[in-house]
């Protein structure tokens, strides 16, 4: 069958070939094989809400042909084709066609359900729910569940007008179906209810889910909880498959249940552990009764795996309910249940060999500790009871790292929170289970620490180390610090002593020669406690006893610290231990947050203990210490190490704030440092490759040095000592010696470490001083790495610094009005674009990489003329009246590399999209587009990327066109009107398909679209109103044409409103006025739902005239 062929006219396709088709376009590894399906398949099952790119009649901008979707014949509208939709459903038993044809009329239903009749959408609903009856049992369980889903959708949408949709899902819990297929269907339809939809439905969505929740529910819920009961196998007796699954989907559906969205917040899973559950007080009588916690533990002890486990979750989310669900007495009663049911299974190990079981149990645990505090039964003997089997649980847990890795956070959540709520003075009370605290919380810290060393020593052959997730063990180390700060006159020597017993063993098999690769790996973990512990004081609670603690586990660290640099300077033969070197840089950042701060030197107990043990009388001297310790790991590790990114992750922070910065340039080491910034001893300053690290190393410096403000002439001089004679050696070299493989990274590396210390210099005075030391001659090294054509990275780099030299960060470049800085500055970049941009356009060299060979520097080139533009400190409108041709080659440089490029791959690489965009937004704005000589075919491309850009992934690039497209239409408005004629005036007069095509573009975004940047589309769009306001109301009138009768009556007053809400007039009033009647007519299509539908071949309907109808009109346009 050939669709598209007129004299024949398209023949009704049989069953057999709407299967296939399904098949090939869900299936088929050929993609134009399932692209050729895919256009049959539409052309039959229309959803009209397919995208411009899926419409069958493709135009170009200037062809003046409409895209209209091609459908068939006897499809005259979206309940045709729901119809057609639900006949294939019923007839097809493929699966691959059921699927297809199931997401085809879900898009369907939630774009185009409200043009329906009720009787239309009542077939519908009725249809969907005879296909789950009839096959329901036969098909895959995610087939019935789409379609429930589907179902879900009409009931949704439908809720308030047609009581009959909220009879179906009483129906479903009256029997209609089959008891597990009915629960499959009520699984659905609490999660689909519970979903959240498009922007659009939202404010819809929410009072029908609300309806949902208080009439439904709960009533939902109940019959899950009866389901369960009933299916829940008697004491040792056996269960069969159906019984098996009846179980199973209950559990599921409570599960659902009990995690909908009961305060329309949906909050985000990864706080699942601190989240109560805000059931609604009227579900008391379902909850709060008896038995209700015993069906869950007896189904539990009575079932195996996987059901056992989902058991176990829902007591997780029963656990989770809000304390104040419950009355005082009730509440009581629940803790108490739920605290002996726990016990229970951790007493006689119920089903605790199943790793699921396992792990919820542990989620269990933390989850009933989040949400209650256990005050209610802190005097009872299952308080005293729970805690006792959860602190045997967790000794034998704590060391099945292995088996279940993602439940020792759970384990250590539950006694974080005990600990936060016990106080010390209670330790002796067994009556309210004190004893048992304080004697758990040093266990748990001590049996941690040795589980994990015991893990690492185990993993250590299979390369699989706990060690690996840093950010996991830095979770799991906060729950421990949290348990050992709440006893920390216990916990504090746990830590200490196993710390030093593992150091000394280190020690001794250091002067024994044998191999401490293992132990480095596990001296990580006793060190990152100790980090996490110092990091977890709080100054308010801290005792001066507390902080002298903390000096001796940070004294030890420092201790254990100089054995590791000792053996890395000693050559050794086996590498260093990166995962013990990243804790002990954590010791360093602790100590450093918690008594040293951004405030100033912190006179506490702690430094008097420091000077005692290893002779740090203050902060200062710990300041000195930690910067020595990064020197050391910058001169040690190889540049591509997570040692070094750390280690100039932590000099970066020490040098990043005001009273930081100055502490440290006081410092001896910081003094000796600058005078040797550039040392040949820096592994990581080799490397050409990692140009974050030297920025930051870079920056860093920078900021010490122009700590004072003003340092003096000699110290900057003395500082850029070592580069002054790197680019006066470079810049004495022939240019065709640069490309050397011997000279070549020299010229990268300097560029860059240049662009670095560029980029920290914030004031005026301090760019002077390196302006000075840059201009006139050793610029010149600059345009030579640009010229560089064969060598794509030396290029971006120069590229790169004179994007950074040009960029007025914090207005460092306000020049006075006599300078002629900005005008130097000006001629040196745009000599650079024009000189890449030549080399780029003439070359004929084959591309390997055409982004990093090409457009990476062509986008360098864009962002430095658009900074050089925007930074408005020089005035570039002069240099034409005085012959000064920088701004014009400029200029036609990056227009004409815009023309060299295909148009989709300017926007394909979201780089280059952004840095096009973005320059084109300064470049022709209205104040400048006097400036620029725009030919026709530059105007024409600079439309088509506009146009292009409009579907960007990034909202800001689709804003910037819309401003290019503002700026350039507002211009040749004005000289219009003005009577001036312009080049610019008659490139837009001369073009008027150009213009219309971006109309029709504009219009088709707002009007079926939902953006969030509307207010960037109403600019220009009320230009091109302005424009061609005839063709604005016939295309206008054209698209309510294709809609259906039900929705044109208020599409057009919607239009109205909009068309005639201001005279169209460019004036800044006007255009404000028409931005808020687009924001109205937002606000009126997503009240009413007026999702428009896309032209189709059958949709046609009588012609209509947008400003001439009246209410009255709008009315008879509906009846029709």
């Amino acid at each position: 069958m050939n669709v598209n062929q007129e004299t024949d006219g398209p023949v009704q396709p049989t069953l057999e070939q709407l299967d296939t088709w399904c098949e090939q376009a869900l299936s088929s590894a050929s993609s134009e094989a399932r692209e050729e399906a895919e256009r049959r398949l539409r052309y039959f099952f229309p959803t009209f809400s397919e995208t411009q790119a899926e419409l069958s009649d493709a135009y170009g901008i200037s062809s003046g042909q409409e895209r209209v979707l091609a459908v068939f014949p006897t499809i005259k509208g979206p309940a045709d084709a729901a119809r057609l939709m639900t006949w294939f459903l019923h007839q097809s038993a493929k699966v691959y066609s059921q699927t297809y044809v199931v997401r085809r009329l879900r898009t369907l239903v939630l774009n185009h359900l409200g043009v329906m009749a009720d009787d239309q959408k009542s077939a519908l609903r009725v249809s969907l729910l005879e296909a789950i009856r009839e096959k329901g049992s036969e098909m895959p369980a995610f087939l019935v569940d789409d379609i429930t889903r589907t179902l879900a959708l009409v009931v949704m949408f439908t809720w308030f007008d047609m009581s009959e949709s909220r009879d179906v899902i009483d129906q479903v819990l009256e029997g209609a179906v089959h008891r597990v297929l009915a629960l499959q269907m009520l699984r659905a339809f609490v999660e689909e209810f519970n979903r959240e939809l498009p922007a659009r439905y939202i404010a819809r969505q929410r009072r029908v889910v609300v309806a949902f929740r208080d009439k439904q529910l709960k009533a939902i819920f109940a019959h899950a909880l009866e389901a369960m009961r009933a299916a829940t196998p008697a004491p040792g007796s056996d269960t069969t498959a159906e019984q098996r699954q009846a179980l199973s989907q209950s559990l599921l559906l409570q599960r659902d249940c009990l995690g909908f969205d009961f305060i329309g917040l949906a909050p985000d899973e990864a706080s699942d552990d601190a989240v109560a559950i805000q059931i609604p007080s009227t579900w008391k009588d379902v909850v709060q009764v008896d038995g209700f916690l015993d069906a869950y533990f007896d189904g539990y002890a009575r079932s195996g795996p996987p059901i056992s486990s989902q058991f176990i979750e829902v007591l997780v989310q029963v656990a989770s309910i809000r304390r104040s669900f419950y009355m005082e007495a009730v509440r009581v009663q629940f803790v108490r249940r739920m605290a002996r049911g726990i016990s229970e299974i951790l007493s006689g190990t119920i089903g605790l060999e199943d790793v699921e079981n396992y792990h919820h149990l542990c989620r269990l645990l933390a989850r009933f500790r989040c949400i209650h505090t256990l005050v209610e039964i802190e005097d009872a003997a299952e308080y005293r009871d729970l805690l006792a089997a959860v602190a045997s649980f967790t000794m034998t847990g704590l060391t099945l790292w292995e088996w279940s890795p993602n439940s020792i956070a759970p384990l250590l959540t539950f006694w974080a929170k005990v600990a936060a709520t016990h106080d010390v003075r209670d330790d002796s009370n067994a009556a309210i289970a004190g004893d048992v605290i304080s004697e758990t919380l040093p266990r748990v810290v001590r049996e941690f620490l040795r589980a994990m060393v015991a893990a690492t020593a185990r993993a250590a052959d299979s390369g699989d180390s706990p060690l690996d997730n840093t950010d996991l063990v830095l979770e799991n180390m906060s729950s421990v610090a949290a348990i050992a700060r709440a006893s920390y006159e216990r916990c504090a020597p746990v830590v200490l002593e196993t710390l030093r017993e593992m150091a000394a063993e280190y020690q001794e098999m250091l002067r024994t020669g044998q191999d401490v690769t293992v132990v480095e790996l596990q001296l990580a973990w006793p060190v990152y406690a100790v980090a996490l512990c110092i990091s977890a004081r709080q100054p308010y609670r801290s005792l001066p006893e507390d902080d002298r603690r903390d000096a001796d586990m940070f004294a030890t660290a420092l201790e254990l610290d100089r054995l590791v640099q000792q053996r890395i300077q000693s050559n050794i033969s086996t590498p260093p231990c990166e995962s013990l070197e990243l804790a002990l840089l954590q010791t360093h950042v602790a100590f450093r947050s918690s008594f040293i701060g951004e405030g100033g030197h912190k006179v506490t107990a702690v430094f008097a203990q420091l000077s005692s043990l290893v002779g740090l009388p203050d902060g200062a001297a710990v300041l000195d210490l930690i910067l020595q310790k990064v020197l050391f790991n910058l001169r040690s590790w190889p540049a591509q190490s997570p040692v070094v990114h750390r280690s100039l992750q932590l000099f970066h922070d020490m040098t990043a704030g005001y009273v930081s910065v100055r502490q440290v340039a006081k410092l001896d080491t910081i003094t000796l440092l600058l005078a040797n910034h550039s040392s040949e001893q820096l592994q990581f300053l080799h490397s050409i490759d990692e140009y974050k690290q030297r920025a930051l190393y870079y920056g860093g410096l920078a900021r010490v040095l122009f700590a004072s403000d003003t340092p003096s002439p000699a110290q900057f001089i003395e500082f850029m000592h070592p580069w002054t004679a790197t680019v006066d050696e470079l810049l004495a070299m022939p240019e065709e010696q640069l490309v050397q493989d011997a000279v070549r990274p020299n010229l990268i590396r300097v560029l860059r470490d240049l662009r670095g210390f560029l980029a920290a210099i914030s004031s005026k005075n301090n760019f002077m001083r390196f302006f000075e030391w840059l201009m006139p001659q050793r610029i010149e090294l600059v345009h030579r790495a640009v010229r560089m054509g064969r060598d794509s990275h030396v290029q971006i780099a120069g590229l790169k610094f004179l994007a950074e030299f040009a960029y007025n960060r914090t207005q460092r470049l306000n020049f006075d009005v006599s300078s002629a800085n900005g005008i130097l500055i000006f001629r040196e970049a745009s000599q650079a674009i024009w000189e890449y941009g030549r080399l780029a356009i003439d070359s004929r060299e084959p591309v390997r990489n055409v982004y990093k060979e090409r457009y990476k520097g062509v986008a360098v080139c864009f962002t430095t003329l658009m900074r050089l533009v925007a930074g408005k400190y020089v005035a570039i409108g002069v240099m034409p009246l005085y012959g000064d041709v920088a701004l014009e080659r400029a200029y036609q440089t990056v227009l004409e590399l815009l023309r060299q490029f295909p148009i989709a791959d300017v926007i394909a690489y979201p780089k280059l999209g952004k840095a096009t965009m973005s320059m084109l937004e300064v470049l022709l704005a209205k104040n400048n587009i006097d400036l620029v000589q725009l030919t026709e075919s530059a105007h024409e491309q600079t439309m088509r990327l506009c146009v292009e850009a409009f579907d960007h992934a990034e909202t800001a690039v689709s804003s910037a066109a819309c401003s290019v497209i503002d700026g350039l239409l507002t211009a040749a408005i004005e000289c219009a009107d003005a009577g001036r004629s312009q080049k610019l005036v008659e490139l837009v007069q001369a073009r008027p398909d150009i213009t219309q095509h971006l109309l029709k573009t504009m219009l088709n975004i707002v009007l079926f679209e939902d953006r969030p940047n509307d207010w960037s589309f109403s600019r220009p769009l009320f230009c091109l109103m302005v424009l061609h306001r005839e063709f604005a109301l016939q295309y206008t009138s054209q698209i309510v044409q294709y809609q259906p009768v039900e929705r044109r009556g208020d599409l057009i007053a919607a239009l109205k409103d909009l068309l005639s809400s201001t005279e169209l007039v460019l004036t800044t009033a006007n255009r404000d006025a028409f931005t808020q009647a687009l924001t109205h007519y937002r606000r009126e299509v997503t009240a009413k739902n007026l999702i428009l539908m896309v032209p189709s071949t059958q949709t046609l309907g009588a012609p209509v005239d947008i400003m001439k109808s009246t209410d009255t009109e709008a009315q008879e346009a509906m009846a029709e």
